[in-house]
């Protein structure tokens, strides 16, 4: 009986110890994080980040404020916002029949004191009268004449044509308002050529100058990317602002580049090659309890992510500059970087 319980236990006992052994050997790997990516590369890549650039904003090549130079109710704008006119279209027109009125009393002052100069005149001639009295008959008529083609230049300046062909950018008066000299009615725009207006710190203004090219990337159009010119480089500062600025042309043949719109611009910055700079957003820059600064870098052959310390620069609008620890072609993870550690096994989704 005694044998019997022995190997009863034992059994038992075998039985436990291999169940236990069982769940020790159940392991699960680690979900990977998903994670998003973008490109370090230079200045010929077609990523984001590249070597270091600007944001800036679009203007129009021309930008034209039109008003009249009488006052008076407007009549019609027979243009719409955003439409395309020619030159010579016409944009606006006031009511001109004050203006009518006055010319017509004066022209008929301007005749009558010609036909007294050219009496008087004759006479004159005749040797009947003296020649002051022809001379004051001929002043009055060119006064008469003078003040009838001033009135009827109000006439014209009761319309507004378009002086250039363009787009209206603006309507600042409707049917009904009442305009006055000066006061803007429309603004039109030249859009087949933009300008890129670019702000720049002061030391580096002097790396570039009027001719250099650009690549400016705009973000409202998926990212395309547009080859300029510099055309202006300001020797001032602004006054709010100490920073200096730079025109770039682009060329906008299908006028699919509106003003307004934001853009990143990577200028000609061959002089600064042997200190290649690298922008990349703020968010992704960590730091240790130590300072040391660093960010996450994909791995995409071990499909990992590592920690690589950087050293950085100046901050811009569109990120930090990170001097040192970046190169051509490294995997900067832009998103999911808060839940990675060294090594953590990651996913690159797009």
């Amino acid at each position: 009986m005694m044998k019997s319980n022995f190997v009863l236990i034992s059994y038992v006992v075998l039985t436990l110890t291999f169940t236990g052994c069982g769940d020790k050997i159940e392991t699960r790997e680690a979900e990977p994080i998903k994670v998003k990516v973008t490109t370090i590369s230079g200045e010929n890549s077609q990523q984001r980040y590249r070597a270091i650039g600007y944001s800036g904003i679009i203007n129009p090549s021309k930008s034209i404020t039109l008003s009249f130079q009488v006052s008076g109710t407007v009549e019609r704008v027979p243009v719409a916002m955003g439409s395309f006119v020619i030159k010579g279209t016409l944009l606006a027109e006031i009511d001109e029949t004050t203006y009518r009125n006055q010319y017509q009393a004066q022209a008929a002052q301007a005749e009558l004191a010609k036909e007294n100069y050219l009496r008087t005149k004759e006479v004159f001639e005749k040797g009947s009268i003296a020649e002051i009295k022809m001379i004051e008959a001929r002043s009055n008529y060119q006064q008469a004449k003078s003040s009838a083609d001033a009135t009827y230049q109000n006439i014209k300046h009761t319309k507004i044509f378009a002086p250039v062909s363009g787009y209206i950018g603006e309507k600042m008066l409707e049917a009904g308002d009442l305009a006055s000299p000066g006061k803007p009615v429309l603004k039109l725009l030249q859009i087949d050529v933009v300008k890129a207006s670019v702000p720049i710190p002061d030391e580096e203004i002097n790396n570039y100058k009027k001719g250099d090219p650009a690549r400016v990337t705009i973000e409202a159009l998926d990212d395309e990317e547009f080859m300029g010119v510099v055309d202006e480089v300001s020797i001032q500062t602004a006054q709010d602002n100490p920073t200096y600025t730079a025109k770039i042309n682009i060329d906008n043949p299908d006028r699919r580049i509106k003003p307004g719109m934001s853009c990143s611009i990577v200028l000609n910055n061959e002089r600064k090659e042997s200190t290649m700079t690298f922008i990349v957003p703020v968010e992704a820059v960590y730091a240790d309890e130590k300072g040391n600064q660093f960010v996450y870098l994909a791995d995409n052959e071990a499909n990992n992510a590592y920690r690589q310390q950087i050293k950085t620069g100046k901050l811009y609008n569109n990120g930090i500059a990170v001097t040192e620890g970046l190169k051509d072609g490294d995997l900067l993870i832009t998103s999911g970087y808060h839940k990675l550690t060294d090594k953590t096994p990651i996913q690159i989704i797009k």
